[in-house]
């Protein structure tokens, strides 16, 4: 007898303490669930894209484009945030048709919520060209780039409140991490 009323008291006790414990929970939230606070331009998700799929990517692309058939793109990504695009094409010189497999670097950022490039240099095999004597070329390759990409970026975010707020490169993959 003794031992069911000390379990009836240590029942009752457990259940107002239990009839306490969920009604602070459902009138001040509850303590247990993690609910951060996210400010903008924060980071919430980073899509990693491996360089073999962003060279796969490349090459089909390029092949649509009559200027390019045969390009053999090869793009290598490098810390923390350069990008080095290399083609295979042909240029007409004097009436002669060269072959050349320029190497484009670029650095990658993003500004205002979309990615931006800057080619820093142009290779030729052992020549460097000088970018100041082809800037509006560049140019022109940058908002060509730039415009494709954030294209495609924001068809692929419609709907979803995110949008880039930065992105980088390890030595085999490009990170774009998204915000609100």
């Amino acid at each position: 007898m003794i031992r069911f009323l000390i379990g009836l008291v240590l029942g009752v006790i457990i259940g107002a303490l239990a009839v306490l414990v969920f009604s602070a929970l459902a009138t001040f939230g509850n303590p247990f669930i993690y609910n951060p606070s996210i400010t903008p331009g924060q980071a919430v998700v980073h899509v990693t894209v491996d360089e073999p799929y962003l060279n796969q990517q490349l090459a089909a692309v390029l092949a649509t484009q009559p200027e390019f058939a045969g390009a053999s793109p090869q793009l290598n990504l490098e810390s923390p945030n350069v990008a080095i695009l290399t083609v295979s094409i042909d240029a007409d010189v004097g009436g002669n048709t060269l072959k050349l497999r320029p190497t484009l670097t670029m650095q990658l950022r993003v500004e205002g919520g979309q990615i931006k490039t800057h080619v820093v240099g142009i290779n030729l095999g052992q020549l460097n060209v000088p970018t100041v004597l082809i800037r509006s070329q560049i140019n022109q390759l940058e908002s060509a780039l730039e415009e494709q990409v954030n294209r495609a970026v924001t068809n692929g975010l419609a709907g979803t409140g995110l949008r880039v707020v930065n992105i980088s490169a390890s030595d085999d993959s490009l990170v774009v991490d998204l915000g609100q």
